[in-house]
């Protein structure tokens, strides 16, 4: 199979710049009739992705039952780019935390001008009043609920830092202002005096050009909408370090927000239970006369891996416990799930099991694993799947070439100079739909400044103020932050519904998203129902589809209406 055949062509590059929105039933969206009828096998038919008609959204269905406070969203990232003009007024300012260059959080203010500067740290009680009794029994020893009570009564006792120096977000936020746009970007405006925005005006889908529509004159900004514009995000910024304190610290913030979701669209990196298992698939196969030598090797390898303990730096120590804070991260996390739906990526390696913490899902709490499928209904290259798996959203794609599958974009120049055969395998048409979502301005952003997004613009050739606005983003990251999208709009159907600023718990809020999912959908435009694959065994693909997709597609419009209905 060198060459693909005429009836195997990729999905067009072309596509509507919301495409997931209408994936995720957000919009109503009519692609039109299917070009072509779809084949039984793995060749692609797509409906019109460039231009489909919108008729209504899943914000008219709660907007119709009258005025809703905004949900809040705590986002655990690496931090968002803060005046971005499509998130800069969906970021609560006053409420975002930086704990990676603090202990006990900073937040970083504007200079005013070169005459009325101040680089002092001034002190702010960013913890003040946190309380953890609400959350019960954590499932703790008593000297470890003992040691988490200790730390939550100093930070409740301690002072952070706010600082007039530059924003540490507006160079190293890429991710995390990626994963916002999605989550609660809007169409920009141009800010009042006050600083605040109106709500998205409701003509801008259909009347984009429209000037009361879209008021800022910039013309390299889109009218872009995230899942739910019309909510709040909390920026908890942390760092990529092993260290416990800092989660601990972000969790307990989030809670004494009380905020209404929480996104991890990364992992955790804790040292034991974030470390991979080895998987069944591969086990089973070394068991095989025929990989003998490869199964010594591997034995071979773990003796040696196991060294000596005392040139580990990060072994445990005579009289210590390293492990202890990341328990209490762990019972921490599960605890506040059940008040709080926590929206966890499921991971991006093509592993059969899920990163930490969305491993920790499970039916009794409120973490959601999110995995991430194509347009083409196959799970994206790269997902990772397995037992504990929520449900999925839609994302990008990745290659796959092992003895297992062929998967690779067929479109690109650089295949063209070389010959792939599936051999054994069997061959997943590849999908070149990606997410667009907001950029870090400049060169810390995904494209430096670019603007691969231009072919949107009639502008070009000007890629805005300090560099590109937008990019094409995926991943289960970007899946995760779609999902915590429809997890706010869940959330503020529920105040339509209910009045009041009360909230859906985690548990809740898991299982309705569940019950709104469905293993049979298509991912619009495309036509092909969820399909498993095999990634990392052979016949993998008559595994249950569960074991792919959870339970399924996620449908927004089912989730808002159930809560609406309830």
């Amino acid at each position: 199979m060198a060459h693909q055949s005429d009836e195997m062509k990729p999905a067009p590059a072309g596509y509507y710049y919301l495409w997931h929105l209408a994936a995720l039933g957000v919009l109503t969206a009519d692609f039109g009739p299917s070009n072509e009828p779809l084949p039984p096998n793995n060749e692609s038919a797509l409906r019109n992705a460039a231009s489909p008609v919108i008729s209504t959204s899943v914000w008219d269905a709660i907007a119709d039952r009258g005025a809703i406070s905004p949900a809040k969203v705590a986002l655990i990232d690496v931090g968002i780019s803060p005046d971005h003009p499509n998130l800069a007024t969906r970021i609560d300012h006053n409420a975002s935390i930086d704990l990676a260059t603090h202990r006990y959080g900073a937040r970083a203010l504007e200079i005013l001008d070169d005459t009325n500067s101040s680089y002092k740290e001034e002190k702010q009680a960013f913890f003040s009043g946190l309380d953890i009794s609400g959350l019960g029994n954590l499932g703790l020893s008593n000297d470890d609920k003992e040691y988490l009570d200790d730390i939550v009564a100093e930070y409740a006792a301690s002072n952070g830092v706010l600082r007039r120096l530059l924003d540490s977000n507006t160079l190293f936020a890429s991710h995390g202002t990626a994963c916002a746009g999605l989550i609660v970007g809007e169409p920009a405006v141009l800010l009042s005096e006050d600083g605040e925005s109106p709500s998205p005006p409701e003509n801008i889908l259909t009347n984009p050009d429209s000037t009361e529509a879209h008021p800022n004159k910039n013309p390299n900004l889109l009218p872009y909408f995230g899942a739910d514009p019309f909510s709040r995000l909390v920026n908890i910024t942390t760092s990529f370090e092993e260290d416990a304190r800092q989660f601990i610290a972000a969790f307990l913030y989030a809670y004494l927000q009380n905020v209404d979701v929480i996104v991890m669209p990364r992992g955790i990196p804790d040292p034991k239970r974030s470390a991979i298992e080895p998987k069944n698939e591969l086990k089973a196969d070394l068991e095989r006369w025929a990989n003998r030598d490869a199964a010594d090797l591997f034995a071979r390898i773990a003796v040696a891996e196991q060294g000596s303990v005392e040139l580990e730096p990060k072994a445990s120590q005579p009289g210590s416990n390293p492990d202890r804070l990341w328990k209490i991260l762990k019972r921490l996390i599960i605890g506040v799930s059940r008040k709080i739906p926590v929206i966890c990526a499921a991971g991006n390696s093509g592993e059969s099991q899920l990163i930490y913490p969305a491993s920790l899902a499970a039916p009794d709490n409120g973490i959601v694993a999110v995995g991430a499928v194509t347009v083409e209904g196959f799970r994206s290259g790269y997902s990772n799947y397995g037992e504990g798996l929520t449900l999925v959203a839609p994302s990008d794609d990745g290659e796959v070439f092992n003895r297992h599958q062929l998967r690779i974009d067929r479109l690109s120049p650089f295949t063209a100079k070389h010959q792939y055969s599936a051999d054994t395998g069997k061959e997943y048409c590849y999908s070149r739909f990606s997410l667009l979502s907001t950029d870090l301005p400049g060169v810390f952003g995904y494209d430096e400044g670019k603007a691969p997004w231009s072919s949107l613009l009639p502008y070009a050739d000007n890629p805005g103020v300090g560099g590109g606005y937008y990019t094409s983003f995926g991943g289960t990251s970007g899946a995760t932050a779609l999902v915590g999208g429809v997890a706010a709009l869940m959330q503020r159907a529920h105040r339509a519904v209910r009045g009041g600023s009360g909230k859906l718990n985690g548990i809740a809020v898991k299982n309705i998203l569940e019950a709104a999912s469905n293993r049979n959908s298509n991912v619009e435009p495309g036509l092909r129902p969820l399909t498993p694959d095999c990634m990392n065994a052979d016949n993998e693909d008559v595994i249950d589809p569960s074991y792919f997709f959870g339970a399924g597609l996620l449908n927004a419009a089912a989730a808002v209406s159930a809560v609406l209905n309830s």
